[in-house]
């Protein structure tokens, strides 16, 4: 029937139909395409491809535009536009990117469409916009399949479609400075950490004195339904946090990125007691990748 191709941008009527079949034995097959309409014709033109499936992806990555202060880190998003039955793992990385830029968590898990990632920009404010690449590899039967990252945008139609729509360029501008000077956070470790499906699993982090001003208010953001922060302690090297999940709400086999920000309350007026509203983002951590195990 209709096949949604994510791939197409602002196509709303996804009418190519698509169908992937074992045969059931070796013989002759006769295939028949009508128009589900009865009408055709000289005037209307019909593509059709017979083959042995020919696995194969393609990658979008959201937003097309960042602003970002310098030294800080903002999430982007990697969609992977799979075809004809391909389910593994891509690794994402940046491509013959300037100097200071770092990408965190680049990997879209086998059997996942959609992953957060995080780009860390210079220390140094960049007179102009930055042109990011972005590039996917993946091993299928040996060979290695590599494709440049889409720049798009993530665009809803009439409160129900949502679009992909592909960009020109992928443009980072680098300006300002960080809300936190000298702000240096590192996973310590090996990743991905392994979440017990109804336990819970620390991720330890260096960070260098006085990264986070306050006491700020660290939380997941998009983060899977069942997965939570539990705690979130100083240690030796920096800080630890406790990450909990939900058995009943998340299978051991889920893999992907948390995105952990930091916030802290707004100030209130003086003698006004606690402080009241949401709390702006202060930083966002390197991507975390995780697995959920048994």
């Amino acid at each position: 029937d209709d096949h949604e191709d994510k791939g197409s941008g602002l196509n709303t009527h996804h009418a190519d139909s698509y169908l992937s079949v074992k045969l059931p034995a070796t013989g002759a097959y006769f295939l028949h395409l009508a128009d589900t309409q009865h009408k055709g014709g000289p005037e209307y033109a019909y593509r059709l491809r017979i083959s042995p499936p020919r696995p194969d992806f393609d990658l979008r990555i959201v937003p097309s535009s960042i602003n970002v202060r310098a030294g800080s880190t903002v999430p982007v998003t990697i969609f992977a536009l799979r075809k004809d039955g391909f389910a593994g793992d891509i690794s994402i990385a940046l491509k013959d990117a300037p100097p200071g830029f770092k990408l965190g968590g680049g990997r879209v898990p086998a059997n996942e469409d959609k992953v957060q990632l995080t780009l860390t920009a210079p220390q140094a404010t960049q007179a102009q916009p930055i042109n990011l690449h972005f590039e996917g590899r993946a091993t299928l039967e040996g060979r290695e399949i590599i494709h440049t990252a889409v720049p798009a945008e993530d665009m809803m139609q009439a409160f129900a479609y949502r679009h992909l729509v592909p960009s020109q360029e992928l443009n980072v501008a680098v300006a300002g400075r960080s809300s936190n000077k000298g702000v240096s956070v590192r996973i310590l470790g090996d990743m991905p950490v392994k979440i017990p499906a109804g336990g819970t699993a620390m991720v330890h982090f260096a960070s260098s004195s006085g990264s986070f001003s306050g006491k700020p208010r660290f939380e997941l953001n998009d983060a899977p339904e069942g997965i939570a922060i539990k705690n979130v302690s100083s240690s030796r090297e920096g800080m630890e946090i406790e990450l909990q999940s939900d058995a009943a709400k998340v299978k051991p086999g889920l893999r992907g990125n948390l995105i952990v920000t930091a916030s802290a309350g707004k100030p209130g007026p003086p003698g006004k007691g606690k402080p009241k509203g949401p709390s702006p983002p202060q930083a966002t951590l390197p991507a975390i990748p995780f697995e959920i195990v048994r």
